[in-house]
């Protein structure tokens, strides 16, 4: 990268739609959204909160993004939501090839950071975040 090459748009929408296209074709059953329609059957998965730190170097830009799905399910315990999770985890871990997050950036690595099991306020509603660290950085041109 030379010092005088502009640094590309940062890549944080393009992110979330190779994550929501990614799981809206490999997760089985399960409907993946940005927004929620009101009458959405369950379980459900939305493409929630991206967290991005300046990933630069001495001539390179990049971006460090903690990125966050959730699953939401309306069932007795956690289990149906858990085997979603893991089922996430299993189409985005180390999947970066797969991605594709717009010109001027590729994905170095991603990698399943974490997961937390959460009761709704509803009794019914099962919720289980699941964040990835993704690293991003600029093309050379």
């Amino acid at each position: 990268m030379t010092s005088n090459q502009a640094v590309a748009l940062p890549p944080f929408n393009a992110l979330q739609e190779a994550m929501f296209g990614a799981l809206a074709s490999d997760l089985t059953g399960v409907g993946v959204f940005d927004n929620v329609p009101e009458n959405q059957v369950n379980p459900w998965v939305t493409i929630g909160e991206v967290n991005g730190v300046p990933d630069n170097w001495l001539g390179g830009f990049g971006w460090l993004i903690t990125a966050t799905c959730h699953v939401w399910t309306k069932s007795q315990g956690f289990k149906s939501a858990l085997d979603i999770a893991a089922e996430i985890v299993g189409i985005m871990d180390h999947r970066r090839t797969s991605l594709n997050v717009g010109a001027g950036w590729y994905v170095v690595s991603i990698r399943f950071e974490n997961l937390q099991t959460m009761r709704d306020p509803d009794p019914k509603i099962r919720h289980v975040p699941v964040q990835f660290q993704v690293v991003i950085h600029q093309q050379e041109v």
